[in-house]
């Protein structure tokens, strides 16, 4: 043990396997373990505060490090969704010079600004709000006793959000333009737009990203979501000129201007960009290209915004052969199915079969009806048929605003997707009729996707083939949320005990269930949040169920892995 504490990297090593532990899907990191390892011993300490300083997402954490006296932490007039009031913090008095001492000591340790450190890999919150902040007079009074580029000088990544514009700091990622940042991300998606800004958002693009190629050379990803306003377009055409190494460049831009798409595709290193698209043709594609004579000759990652799914299919079919790793593709429009069937086939023709791991798709369309008859746009495994031929697929997200047909069958059907990690099918828009998937369904999906972390889909749970699982079954033991959509359940006890006996038994880490609810199912309230008792609803009634049903098989699963545990019988019809 004594020469292991004295390799740095093995105790990195050891410092980042505490922090990230399993890494779960939508599950927030604990901290916990990172903070004991510190205390263990003197090794550790300092890698260990390293990880725990490295994300930060506000100056929260950091202000507290000024001596005691020189701030304090308040109630905002700002309410949280859960009826708490938002933390400010304010400073008390002047700091002086000998106050900064701790707070260098743990500023030089921050590389992420504006990310959770509890949030898992891949995204950067883990609630959309957040429970403390840092008001506008904090940066005011820090930057008038430091210079702006001192008091964080080693971030490599910034996010500034629609938080910090509600907060009137949006001018203050100047301070983090420093020469080590590599990364910057302004997503204003969601501001509002009647707010008044020190500067137009035009000026304040324009000479942000004019900022980033004067002062930070090594800033190679930047990544703009911004509501729509005049001069947006103009705004970035000289970066795009000016910054030949770029690696990312997202931005949610309409109307293009073609010289600026040219000098796009043209970008030899660019891996992730997202692009507007809204044609049949595409000829600029033929006029712009990297000296080795293809354009996006370096894409992996490519996001489509279009009106129709057609348009991406004729975007993809222009493009032709490509090595894309993962592709986002989000429609005004619902699909119907032939056209959806024409883009699976141009995708599995334009894009290598070994590169795509990651596919989404969807659209902004209104929620389908639920019906029993057909629908124009329908989901099924003949139309997906042609995305088998991706056989590295990790994750796939399709949400349509469509009726989804898909069986029993459909594991056997799409059993290439060995290595797929995450599954969700009408997330957000349902299936718009009863499904046909059943527990049965349920068990194939984790037999042929064994490495399945992430699920979300819909099941009827009244159907024949909702028996038992037999015990030849191997249960997933990586879920650990589910989302059952709008899953038809029997609303009674014994339907909750039907439900719970059979997740418990298929998902044997299960915490958590998610459902949709609605109240135009057979004219009775299912709302999520109109909560009606077990004891008060028809036993006799079958559908869409309310929170307090989903909130008994909760208890009910855990209630049958503690007997599992325990090797108890866990038949308790």
């Amino acid at each position: 043990m004594i020469f292991i504490i004295h390799n740095a990297e093995i105790v990195s090593s050891i410092v980042a396997f505490a922090y990230w532990g399993a890494n779960r899907p939508n599950q927030p990191l604990d901290l916990h373990n990172v903070y004991a390892l510190a205390l263990t011993c003197h090794a550790f300490l300092e890698p260990a505060l390293d990880q725990l300083w490295r994300r930060q997402l506000t100056l929260f954490n950091l202000v507290r490090t000024l001596p005691n006296d020189s701030w304090e932490v308040y109630d905002s007039a700002t309410i949280a969704p859960d009826g708490k009031k938002q933390k400010w913090i304010k400073t008390t008095r002047v700091i002086v010079p000998k106050d900064w001492v701790r707070f260098d000591f743990y500023s030089a340790k921050i590389r992420e600004m504006g990310f959770d450190p509890r949030a898992p890999f891949g995204s950067a919150e883990v609630l959309p709000w957040r429970r403390e902040a840092v008001p506008q007079d904090v940066f005011n009074n820090l930057c008038i006793a430091r210079p702006p580029y001192e008091l964080v000088p080693n971030v490599r990544r910034i996010r500034w959000t629609t938080h910090e514009e509600e907060l009137g700091v949006r001018p203050h990622v100047y301070m983090f333009l420093n020469p080590p940042l590599t990364g910057l991300t302004l997503d204003f998606g969601d501001a509002q737009m009647d707010r008044s800004p020190v500067y137009s958002d035009a000026v304040f693009v324009k000479y942000t990203l004019k900022a980033v190629t004067e002062q930070c050379p090594a800033c190679r990803d930047v990544e703009l979501v911004w509501p729509p306003f005049k001069g947006y377009v103009d705004a970035i055409g000289d970066f795009l000129a000016a910054s030949p190494t770029l690696r990312t460049f997202v931005a949610n831009v309409r109307g293009w201007k073609e010289v600026d798409l040219i000098k796009l595709a043209s970008l030899p290193e660019l891996r992730r960009t997202r692009l507007y698209v809204d044609q049949v043709e595409y000829p600029w594609l033929l006029r712009s290209g990297t000296p080795a004579g293809m354009p996006f000759s370096s894409l992996v990652d490519l996001t489509l915004d279009a009106p129709s799914l057609s348009s991406c299919s004729a975007f993809l079919a222009a493009l032709g052969s490509c090595k894309l790793e993962a592709l986002v593709v989000n429609c005004a429009e619902r699909p119907s199915a032939p056209m959806l069937h024409n883009f699976c086939t141009t995708l599995s023709t334009a894009c290598s079969p070994a590169s795509l791991r990651v596919l989404s798709l969807s659209d902004d369309g209104a929620d389908p009806p639920d019906i029993s008859g057909p629908m124009d746009s329908t989901v099924s495994t003949e139309i997906l048929q042609p995305l088998t031929s991706f056989a590295v697929l990790r994750s796939l997200t399709i949400d349509f605003s469509a009726t989804y047909t898909l069986d029993d069958s459909f594991p056997d059907v799409l059993s290439p997707w060995s290595s797929l990690e995450k599954l969700s099918l009408g997330a957000k828009h349902g299936w718009g009729q009863r499904p046909a998937l059943t527990f049965a369904g349920l068990a194939k999906v984790i037999q042929v996707y064994p490495m399945m972390e992430d699920l979300h889909l819909a099941i009827d749970a009244t159907r024949d083939g909702n028996t038992d699982m037999p015990f030849e079954v191997r249960p997933n033991t990586r879920v650990r949320s589910i989302d059952l959509v709008d899953s038809y359940v029997a609303r009674d006890a014994d339907g909750a005990v039907t439900v719970s006996r059979n997740l418990a038994a298929l998902f044997t880490e299960l915490e958590s269930i998610a459902a949709k609810m609605r109240s135009d199912v057979s004219g009775e309230e299912a709302m999520e949040g109109t909560d009606v008792p077990m004891s008060t609803q028809d036993e006799s009634a079958t559908g869409l169920a309310t929170g307090t049903f989903w909130r008994e098989v909760e208890k009910q699963v855990a209630t049958f892995a503690l007997l599992r545990n325990m090797d108890f019988p866990m038949d308790l019809s």
